[in-house]
């Protein structure tokens, strides 16, 4: 995704100046265990970037350096001035860390380019503690919200690339999609009428969610839209190679392709008319189930 900010200028007139504005790491994991995460950067600068490593590490401390334990990294490469760019990692925590808690941080790189950093004070970034246990249990609960959050991104820049305004997320359809995946993984079905008969609208009408809009051109509209897909964690499967459990990247990804890949699917991510979606992920153990509600 692209977006831009307000320019300001650097110290250095002519010079590309990359920040680092935001990082998010799943809260656990262990010795040897696999950690995902994020971070978004910004150039700050009146120049396109050259390219930047940015590597991620767990720090006893909140002074994050190249001396902690690093768990990943990833690149930003030609950055224009005022763009805002997002990238994930999928790290390893290293065996050698003992169990506790630790602080997340990301260093930007020296990388390469024909002028100084104008502010390197913007090179270094920190986010809340992770703790490390003994033996990895995947924080679920964080996973699944992550991939909610992914697959809304996602809808959003399909809707992009077709000029359609962006859906908002809605608490009260993120409920009424959340509690349908949770459904499918327990009662183990896979249809959007559940073993009761109800249907997304029953299930909105149970919520007492207001399905009546009024559309563009006065003609009334009642209910709500819902898509709905089955991801297996296991290598091979649907065409798209071994999908990584403690990746919620690639899982979303894998969701929203599986929309696409479907026409009623993809008219129903994409129908102008819906300005709201709710999303909701569980997981039995095998497989993910996501859910989407427009309106």
């Amino acid at each position: 995704m692209l977006f831009t900010v307000p320019y300001f200028a650097a110290a250095e007139d002519k010079a590309a100046d990359i920040g680092l504005l935001a990082l998010d790491v799943q809260p656990s994991s262990a010795p040897g265990g696999p950690i995902f995460g994020s971070v978004t950067a910004v150039n700050y600068g009146s120049m396109i970037s050259m390219s930047r490593r940015v590597a991620f590490y767990l720090s006893v401390d909140e002074d994050i350096s190249q001396a902690d334990y690093k768990i990943g990294e990833v690149q930003f490469s030609f950055l224009r001035p005022g763009e805002i760019a997002h990238r994930e990692f999928l790290g390893t925590v290293p065996d050698i860390i003992p169990p506790g808690t630790y602080y997340a941080g990301a260093v930007l790189g020296q990388g390469f380019s024909l002028t100084p950093d104008p502010n390197p004070e913007n090179d270094v970034i920190s986010h809340g503690t992770v703790t490390i246990e003994k033996t990895y249990n995947r924080p679920q609960e964080w996973f699944s919200e992550k991939i909610e959050d992914i697959i809304l991104d996602f809808s959003n820049d399909e809707r992009a690339l077709r000029n359609l305004p962006p859906l908002t997320r809605d608490t009260a359809l993120d409920l009424i999609a959340l509690e349908h995946s949770r459904d499918m993984a327990k009662r183990d079905f896979f249809d959007h009428t559940n073993p009761d008969g109800e249907d997304p609208v029953d299930r909105a009408t149970r919520h007492k969610f207001n399905q009546s809009r009024i559309l563009p051109g006065g003609s009334g509209f009642y209910g709500i839209g819902e898509n709905i897909v089955k991801i297996p964690v296991e290598k091979y499967v649907y065409g798209f190679g071994e999908i990584k459990n403690d990746d919620p990247y690639e899982i979303a990804q894998v969701a929203i392709e599986s929309f696409m890949d479907s026409p009623p699917h993809k008219e129903a991510l994409l129908l102008p008319v819906h300005e709201k979606i709710g999303i909701g992920v569980a997981f039995d153990g095998k497989y993910y189930y996501a859910t989407q509600n427009f309106f």
